[in-house]
């Protein structure tokens, strides 16, 4: 029985080689169906087109700028005059700046053949705006209106390298500039805001101190904005009023003037330290030296500046308060003191007017 075991097994074995020498010949039946069938077939090229996602735009460098060389100088361009100013926009939150460039001299450039001209604004190598279509002729104005900056408060301000170029067919003109940005503060965005009574005016009549206060975010008359000292009088009254109308010279009692005078009510008025005439020259500079003390027969003095803050930035229709405290909610501004010996004594030395003596040396 065991040797009947053994043969069996071993004829297995034999019948097994046979079979695998036959699957893996290259030749046979049973190779070529293996082989056909384990193959792939060959990928045939579809016409349709594949799927793709969709494609996105690559970001593109703008072209540097370029000084364009030219074979021979050009002596009519060249002598083309171009002025650049900026012009600032004030809203509530920022300002843009807008570059104007203006054509001057006695004569203008006409480019030969009938080629335009073209002003292009750059920055930081950036072309952000291009004319066409430009007339160099004097007196012709352009304005760039896509600007490489928008100003928002408190930023820095330093100025702005500006590159212009003119351009006339094959010819060119670079002008290099810089805009001067000036942060305008804060009484400027407020005025400039909407606000029909952005600052309340309060006078503190025994103080002879005014003190001004803008709106906090609930929209109440809670931030000290500026604190002037004042002259008042016998006859300040007490009370609640409103800013009534405004100019920049009155006669006042007594045969003087008031520089930014704006009425408050009656004959009480804000206004400057008087003057012996309508000439900024002709100050009384004694009654100046008592601002901060009472010494007006009602009206509320103020320095020039001062006068000319609540002329420039609260509307008609501001609030105004008067009365007397007990105690300064800020402290008082020392004011200036005029020596009468001075040659300057006629100004007053806070008149923003160009011509004060007292800014030849600033």
């Amino acid at each position: 029985m065991k040797h009947r075991a053994i043969g069996i097994a071993a004829l297995l074995i034999v019948l097994a080689g046979l079979g695998f020498f036959w699957l893996y010949q290259p030749n046979g039946q049973a190779a070529a169906m293996l082989r056909s069938a384990n193959e792939s077939e060959p990928a045939v090229e579809s016409t349709a087109a594949p799927a793709t996602e969709p494609p996105t735009e690559a970001p593109t460098e703008p072209p540097p700028v370029i000084t364009w060389e030219r074979a021979e100088p050009d002596p009519g361009l060249e002598a083309v005059e171009m002025k650049l100013s900026g012009k600032r926009y004030v809203s509530s939150d920022h300002k843009t700046v807008y570059l104007k460039v203006k054509f001057s001299g006695e004569e203008g450039f006409l480019p030969p053949g009938g080629e335009s001209c073209t002003l292009e604004c750059w920055r930081s190598g950036v072309l952000f705006d291009r004319i066409e279509n430009v007339d160099p002729l004097p007196g012709t104005e352009y304005k760039f209106r896509k600007m490489p900056f928008r100003l928002t408060r408190y930023m820095n301000t330093d100025p702005i390298p500006v590159t212009v170029v003119l351009r006339c067919g094959e010819k060119s003109r670079i002008i290099e500039t810089e805009i001067e940005i000036r942060n305008d503060p804060d009484e400027v965005y407020a005025a400039a805001s909407g606000d029909p009574r952005p600052y309340s005016i309060d006078i503190l009549r025994n103080e002879n101190v005014v003190v001004v206060y803008g709106k906090d975010s609930g929209g109440s008359y809670t931030m000290p904005v500026k604190v002037f000292v004042c002259s008042t009088g016998s006859a300040t009254p007490r009370g609640n009023y409103s800013l009534g109308w405004k100019t920049p010279w009155r006669a006042l009692f007594g045969g003087v003037w008031g520089q930014y005078t704006c009425h408050i009510t009656g004959n009480i008025l804000f206004h400057s330290v008087p003057y012996y005439s309508r000439s900024k020259g002709n100050l009384e500079t004694a009654e100046y030296n008592k601002l901060g003390t009472k010494a007006s027969m009602g009206c509320i003095r103020l320095a020039v500046k001062d006068a000319k803050w609540i002329y420039d930035f609260c509307p008609v229709g501001s609030p105004i308060h008067i009365y007397d405290v007990s105690e300064l909610p800020v402290e008082k501004p020392t004011p200036i003191h005029i020596d009468p010996s001075d040659p300057r004594a006629g100004w007053d030395p806070t008149d923003p007017d160009p011509n004060n003596p007292w800014h030849t040396n600033d």
